[in-house]
């Protein structure tokens, strides 16, 4: 009603993109969140591996598949130095 744009097929196509740069900005959210995550020791390990299993589930969610192997070896690389 109040929009300049003059034709349902163009209103479409510009939702259709604004909407796709979104999901794309939240999915490399999600990504960096996986990638950036590191475990410390003034936190609870098993609280901190579930947040982790948590960050993993979204990836399955999106059919984002990441090895067993890779998600072993990234939890052992995000473990404290300790």
């Amino acid at each position: 009603m109040y929009s300049s744009i003059k034709s349902v097929k163009a209103l479409l196509k510009t939702l259709d993109k604004n909407f796709k740069v979104e999901i794309i900005s939240m999915e490399k959210f999600k990504v960096d969140k996986f990638s950036d995550f590191k475990m410390v020791d003034s936190r609870i390990i098993m609280s901190q591996v579930q947040e982790f299993q948590l960050t993993l589930h979204d990836r399955y969610a999106k059919e984002m598949l990441i090895s067993e192997s890779f998600q072993v070896t990234a939890i052992i690389e995000k473990f404290s130095p300790s």
